[in-house]
């Protein structure tokens, strides 16, 4: 792992709106994909491709009825040549099943600087002052989605002293908690620790369907309070817990 503070390296910053690839995010989960892996494999291959590429990615999510319904989206923002915009909208454009589109300009004031190209390599933000690139080959995440699309992501086999048991709420707790324990206790549910590999949506929706939560109602949060996004691997999660 290679890593460089914010100052050097030379983000794109555009003051006005950044043209985006819009991308359904439920359609991408029930397809089974990853808006994180299909962006990483559509810039290291790029970076690959030229290594004098330097081009900035935000990320902003809202509602949306660009899709013809109402839906949840991951809006992709590009600051740099307009080949990366055009190689990002045909990544998702491959995938069966999930809705993409070239959408509006929006503003990456309001968006999230998420990733960055520079050097032949793909940059990813580990905290306010550091940025760090893997330095993985397109060939590598290829085989790595293909291992991880093979094994289940909610089971981490090899971890000791992390498992979790359904424990009895305390008169304290909220009204129905109690139900919803001994609905999670009659159903036999026992969980080892989540991969670090799963993602963040697979785990929230491991935890609605135990204890009988509407869809969307659990956030798994960072030390700051913010939810990750469902892209977001669990690995992401524990780290920035553990360096808090």
């Amino acid at each position: 792992m290679i890593k460089k503070s914010v100052s050097e390296l030379s983000f794109v910053n555009k003051g006005s709106p950044l043209p985006t690839v819009e991308v359904d995010s439920h359609s991408v989960e029930n397809a089974g994909f990853s808006i994180y892996r299909t962006v990483m494999q559509v810039l290291t291959q790029l970076a690959e491709q030229d290594a004098s590429l330097r081009a900035t990615l935000y990320m902003y999510a809202s509602a949306s009825v660009n899709f013809r319904e109402q839906s949840w989206s991951e809006f992709l923002l590009v600051a740099g040549p307009n080949k990366v915009l055009l190689a990002l909208g045909a990544g998702f454009e491959r995938l069966p099943a999930v809705k993409s589109r070239f959408s509006d300009y929006v503003s990456s004031s309001i968006a999230l600087r998420t990733f960055h190209v520079e050097d032949g390599l793909v940059w990813e933000q580990e905290d306010a002052c550091t940025w760090y690139s893997n330095g993985q080959s397109l060939a590598d995440l290829t085989e790595e989605a293909e291992e991880a699309d093979d094994d289940p992501e909610l089971i981490e086999g090899d971890e000791e002293d992390e498992d979790w048991d359904v424990e009895e709420p305390d008169a304290e707790d909220e009204q129905g908690a109690d139900q919803a324990v001994a609905t999670a206790e009659r159903r036999a549910v026992r969980y080892r620790a989540a991969r670090s590999d799963a993602k963040v949506s697979s785990i929230r929706a491991a935890i609605e369907e135990v204890f009988g939560l509407p869809e969307g109602s659990v956030a798994l949060c960072g030390p700051d309070r913010r939810a990750l996004r469902g892209d977001a691997r669990i690995r992401t999660l524990r780290k920035r817990w553990e360096e808090s």
